[in-house]
């Protein structure tokens, strides 16, 4: 009678085991759930709001955790999915900065959820304060929080002495007298996809420069009207990764891809399809 005790035992506890396992495979690696802090991505997702994370669309990740939160070299790979990542998907995904906005690192104890509005090989603009991607007649995020930030931002400068420059957050990145951007007006910008090739001009030194050095690990400047790298100039450039634009619904009062700059898609947990809890109730995305 012991033994056949013994073994029941045994075997509830590897039965336990691998449930245990099974449950933080899943997690990896097909799903998760999120809580979301601010409001940035008001009035589709509240502060507070509890929301699901699909890894299974563009496949989970598998990486060296532990390198990663200690800021040692590792490399991100993608389990087999289902899909793609589409304009207007809500993803979540860690922060591509760990101190400043200056260079892309992935940020293990910083994560976001926004809306990626255009994804790689997209040409982005922002036009009188409204997301479009050329070729796509939609208005990509909220359109009546655009259309509030539009009022707010004109009223703004609209009553600033021409001697006195606008507040800081209504221009965007990158901040150069060449380009000039601000959260009204944007563009055009074409999302890096793997394997295109750009020429290495003075504006795509500006809006590229931190993307190549992140893929290359290595410095580049400009100098002699020209691009270096590795003590080389460079006149052109193919990009090794697929990126995308992440910009949160709540436009006046959201620290987004208009700031920091894209993000690389390795970044992404996975595409938050519904929320499952929240005071306005279960609901889709």
């Amino acid at each position: 009678m012991l033994g056949k005790a013994t073994d029941v035992v045994f075997w509830l506890i590897v039965v336990a085991a691998a449930l245990y396992l099974l449950r933080w495979f899943l997690v990896f690696t097909t799903y998760d759930v999120f809580r979301t802090p601010t409001g940035s991505m008001t009035p589709t997702i509240l502060p507070g709001d509890k929301g699901y994370i699909n890894k299974w669309k563009l496949g989970g990740r598998v990486f060296d955790f532990y390198a990663a939160a200690e800021g040692k070299p590792f490399n991100v790979r993608r389990l087999p999915g289902y899909g793609r990542l589409e304009r207007g998907d809500v993803i979540v995904f860690n922060a591509p900065f760990i101190e400043k906005w200056d260079s892309i690192a992935m940020n293990m104890r910083l994560y976001y959820c926004k809306r990626a509005v255009a994804v790689a090989g997209d040409t982005l603009e922002i036009r009188g304060g409204f997301y479009r991607v050329r070729g796509d007649d939609r208005v990509f995020g909220n359109k009546h929080e655009q259309e509030s930030m539009v009022r707010i931002v004109t009223d703004i400068i609209r009553n600033t002495p021409d001697s006195v420059k606008p507040p800081r957050w209504t221009t965007v990145a990158p901040r150069d007298s060449l380009i000039q951007w601000t959260i009204l007006e944007m563009g055009p910008l074409v999302i890096p996809k793997e394997g295109m090739a750009v020429e290495i001009d003075r504006r795509n030194y500006l809006l590229y420069r931190k993307y190549i050095e992140w893929e290359t690990g290595s410095k580049i400047e400009w100098r002699d009207k020209s691009a270096w790298i590795g003590g080389k100039r460079l006149f052109r450039y193919t990009f090794k990764e697929d990126y995308c634009f992440a910009a949160g619904d709540h436009t006046i009062d959201s620290q987004d891809s208009r700031y920091w700059g894209l993000l690389p898609e390795k970044f992404i947990v996975g595409v938050c399809p519904f929320i499952y809890k929240s005071e306005k109730g279960m609901r889709w995305l």
